[in-house]
């Protein structure tokens, strides 16, 4: 089954699109899927190539968008709602469940009869506010048999699951010879899942849980992303602005490693909140301190320079402090890794 990854060893969740034009210009006969397979680059685009159905799918689908561009009577309507389409289906990354269902949706769509959005059988997403952490859980087959995989993670943690259910009703329920035990209970566009047997009996690596309340896809892209304020890390959009403002592409690297915190002594006595933060199973390599009085801020962050080797970075908006590091971030620092190089940044 595909593996769902966490944040920090995945591609950025929004892959650039494949235009417009990629679903009409190219002869289908000459590939596999409606672009050409050589140029694929995005983790989008090479499962599109390397996955059969959802190649299938991506081929019917350029057939089935230029017979509705050709009918169309208003046809820049028909453009935004594809480029939309577009948008959902590049979230995917490279899930081909995920895939597969944003394309059985749009051609759904463009033959007029769109499918049930509180089926069971789609990928449902476990409804969580932290990107270090989520879930993927994909139904197939024809009610009331059903097959069921289910892939989550906690940091650098993953787990599997998979099985075969019959439904009652809303609810199924799952076991093995292991004694894993799950029940999966759908409300409308909701699927709850509970773990009966425990954290653990299902396999689950530390820190992992199956259970939980999953979500429509569409209902999972449209909420908004996470920011250091609903991280809890910062309390205000000022103060959050400032960070964005300091940090700027380093701002997503920051948010992708506030999965497990806690706080820490302010050693420079600035009056600052002091926390540090790190990847579940990535500690050593994916970890940041952040410093805060009000909108000034000192952050020691770790990233992978081009040669793959983890280094620190330092940033301050505080001038006094541009051209030295505080004690505070050089005592987290060295207790990772003293060997790692610091960059000042500007």
């Amino acid at each position: 089954m595909p593996r769902l990854l966490p944040p920090s060893r995945r591609s950025l969740p929004f892959p650039h699109w494949i235009g417009l034009i990629a679903l009409t210009a190219i002869p289908l006969a000459s590939h596999a899927a409606s672009f050409d397979c050589a140029k694929a680059a995005s983790p989008t685009e090479k499962a599109i190539c390397t996955t059969p159905e959802v190649s299938r799918l991506d081929s019917e689908l350029a057939a089935a968008w230029k017979k509705a561009l050709a009918d169309s009577r208003d046809v820049s309507t028909l453009k935004a709602a594809q480029q939309r389409w577009l948008h959902e289906r590049n979230a995917c990354d490279s899930a081909a469940p995920c895939l597969s269902d944003r394309y059985r949706e749009r051609l759904a769509q463009l033959a007029g009869t769109p499918l049930a959005t509180n089926r069971w059988e789609q990928t449902w997403m476990l409804d969580v506010d932290n990107p270090t952490v989520g879930g993927q859980l994909t139904f197939t087959g024809k009610a009331p048999h059903l097959s069921f995989e289910l892939s989550v993670y906690n940091g650098g943690h993953t787990s599997e699951s998979e099985g075969d259910v019959t439904l009652v009703g809303e609810t199924a329920s799952y076991s093995n010879s292991d004694g894993c035990k799950l029940t999966f209970t759908r409300a409308n566009q909701t699927i709850g899942v509970t773990e009966n047997s425990g954290p653990t009996a299902c396999g689950e690596a530390m820190g992992v849980s199956f259970g939980g309340k999953y979500v429509t896809f569409a209902a999972f892209n449209a909420k908004p992303s996470a920011n250091l304020v609903s991280l809890k890390v910062l309390e205000n959009r000022g103060e959050d602005d400032a960070a964005r403002a300091l940090l700027g592409a380093d701002y997503d690297t920051l948010v992708s490693t506030i999965n497990l915190g806690s706080g820490t002594d302010d050693l420079d006595h600035l009056g600052a909140h002091a926390q540090n933060f790190f990847v579940r199973g990535l500690a050593n390599t994916n970890a940041a301190i952040v410093m805060n009085n009000g909108s000034q801020l000192w952050i020691g962050l770790l990233v992978f320079d081009k040669s793959n080797n983890v280094r620190m970075r330092y940033y301050t908006n505080v001038p006094a402090w541009k051209k030295r590091v505080p004690k505070t971030i050089l005592a987290w620092h060295d207790q990772i890794d003293k060997t790692y190089p610091i960059d000042m940044m500007p």
